[in-house]
């Protein structure tokens, strides 16, 4: 059996995996989700969306969307310079399936950036045989 402490602290640790996860949801749904095509016609229009792959380097150079900007979503801090410089840009955020790209999203919806998800993220990409660029 638990002591008191330790039921507390099982406890305290269940309430902030709830709340995390209920925020992490409530921020999935206030981030909209951009379908591979409808993002292809976007970037042929006069105001395109900036595209950022947060995937890392290696991914990245191994293929992506051509005019994706590769910030490693774990590199959000020392990339501020550049993110601050988008700020009023609609971002399409995409990873190789979607985990880190929210970890990047709910960052920049605390800060107040315009986003958008690419819907299937890279795998979809690949999987309806959109192109890429190395």
């Amino acid at each position: 059996m638990f002591s008191s402490g330790r039921f507390f602290e099982v406890f305290l640790l269940k309430v902030i995996l709830v709340t995390s996860l209920c925020f992490s949801a409530v921020v999935s749904a206030n981030i909209q989700a951009v379908k591979a095509k409808e993002l292809l016609i976007n970037q042929m229009s006069d105001a395109p969306y900036t595209i950022i792959d947060v995937r890392t380097v290696e991914e990245y150079a191994d293929g992506h969307i051509k005019g994706a900007i590769n910030i490693p979503y774990d590199q959000i801090e020392a990339q501020s310079f550049l993110l601050n410089e988008l700020k009023d840009q609609t971002l399409v955020v995409y990873c190789r399936s979607g985990r880190r790209a929210q970890i990047f999203e709910t960052a920049l919806f605390k800060r107040g950036f315009n986003l958008l998800h690419l819907e299937g993220d890279i795998l979809g990409w690949k999987s309806q045989g959109l192109p890429l660029v190395k």
